[in-house]
Order: C-alpha cells, then structure tokens, then sequence
C-alpha cells in the first residue's frame, strides 16, 4: 500500500497487519519469498510509522491457502497485480517460514527477537496492537 495510507492509518491510531500470502510482500532484497521478505516490510513501516501501529497477518492456515488466494482473486478482483497476474513470478505453494500458523507464531517472535527488537515492541506486534485498537473499538 502506498506510504500516505500506511501514515493515514498511523495518524487515526490504527494497525497495519503485515501480510505473508505468496508474492504479495516480496521485496527488492529477497526475491524469494519468505519471513525474511515480509520482515522487510516490518522494517520498512518501523521506520515509517513505528511499531504501535504493526502486526503481523501471515495469512496461513493448516490448508492449501495459496490455492483458495487464487480462487478468492478471481472472485474478488483487487486491481493489485502483486496478487493477481502472477505470470512472471514463480509459482509457491507457501511463504518459507510461514508455512503454517503455528510456524508462523514461533518464527515471527524468533525474528524478532533475532533482529533486536525490544520485549515491548515484539508485544506490540505480535497483537498487543490489535488489542489495543479492538479495546478502543469496543469500549466506545
């Protein structure tokens, strides 16, 4: 998503889940999709808008979800060409490191901690954030 909407949901007090569906956060540095290119992303909105405002999505479950994705993007047209289209990209079955939900859990706090992020921050995104947004919601 572009910047301005990263900052404009980061102004409003909201969370950003970063993503780990098959090509859809790659990046420059890892081409191959996995943890590490999804952190990427991580470190990119830390630096844009701090950890208050992240979590983690990884969008896996104990099934073939690259393959419901692909169903889904036909029935639910985003325009998004990192999620339709993907002609020129590798075909993957999962995100290396996030395979699954429980790999996922382990693996992001391991990353986190590996790549030095503080006990409260890894809190944070790990879904301190989306608990706190959800009290706000609720107790209104």
């Amino acid at each position: 998503m572009p910047d301005e909407v990263i900052l404009a949901c980061a102004r409003k007090g909201g969370v950003i889940g970063i993503e780990s569906s098959p090509n859809t956060t790659r990046s420059e540095a890892h081409l191959k999709h996995t943890i590490d290119s999804c952190f990427d992303h991580l470190r990119y909105c830390v630096d844009l808008v701090g950890s208050k405002h992240l979590a983690f999505g990884p969008d896996t479950m104990y099934s073939d979800h690259c393959g419901l994705h692909v169903a889904l993007s036909k029935v639910f047209p985003t325009g998004n060409s990192a999620i339709e289209g993907h002609e020129n990209l590798p075909k993957i079955r999962y995100v290396k490191g996030l395979e699954n939900p429980t790999e996922s859990s382990k693996n992001i706090v391991r990353n986190l901690v590996k790549l030095g992020y503080s006990d409260e921050d890894t809190a944070k995104i790990i879904g301190g954030n989306v608990l706190r947004v959800l009290r706000e919601i609720w107790e209104k």
